[in-house]
C-alpha cells in the first residue's frame, strides 16, 4: 500500500509540471486567439456605427495586424497539446498531426491582418471580410463545433 501512494504520489510530481505546461500553453493561446477576436468586434462595431469611436479604427486595425502576426500565432499552436492538460479548448489534434496545412492558414491570416492594419482608418468590410474568411477556414478545419 505505501508503494502504491508513492508511486502515486511520484507520478502526480513527474506529470503535473507537463499538465501545468500544457495548460499554461493553451491559456496563452486562447488569450492570444480572444485578442484576434476582441478587434474584430470593436472594428465592426465601429463599421456598423454601433459605436461612435471612428477615431479610433485606425488603431484598431493597427491592434489586428500585431495580433494576428505569426509572430504571435505560430508559437502559440507549437506546443503540441492534443489530450494533455486540464484547460479546456477547442483546438483539436488535427493542428499538429497536419502542421503544414494549419501554419499556411495561420499565414493568411497575418496576410489579412496586415491588410486591416494597412488600410488603417480607411479599414472596411472588405478588409473585414478578408479576414473572416481566414478565421473561418482555420476554424472549420482546426476547431471542434
Amino acid at each position: 500500500m505505501m508503494r502504491a501512494l508513492i508511486a502515486a504520489a511520484l507520478a502526480v510530481c513527474i506529470a503535473g509540471p507537463a499538465l501545468a505546461d500544457a495548460d499554461a500553453a493553451i491559456k496563452y493561446r486562447k488569450n492570444a486567439m480572444k485578442a484576434i477576436g476582441s478587434q474584430m468586434g470593436s472594428i465592426v462595431a465601429i463599421l456598423k456605427g454601433e459605436v461612435d469611436n471612428k477615431d479610433a479604427l485606425g488603431e484598431h486595425a493597427s491592434l489586428m495586424g500585431a495580433a494576428t502576426s505569426t509572430a504571435i500565432t505560430k508559437p502559440a499552436f507549437m506546443p503540441n497539446t492534443d489530450g494533455e492538460g486540464s484547460e479546456k479548448t477547442t483546438a483539436t489534434g488535427k493542428i499538429w498531426s497536419d502542421w503544414a496545412k494549419f501554419e499556411a492558414g495561420l499565414e493568411d491570416l497575418a496576410e489579412a491582418g496586415q491588410a486591416m492594419a494597412m488600410a488603417g482608418s480607411n479599414a472596411s468590410f472588405d478588409e473585414v471580410k478578408a479576414l473572416g474568411e481566414a478565421c473561418k477556414a482555420c476554424h472549420d478545419d482546426f476547431r471542434q463545433k
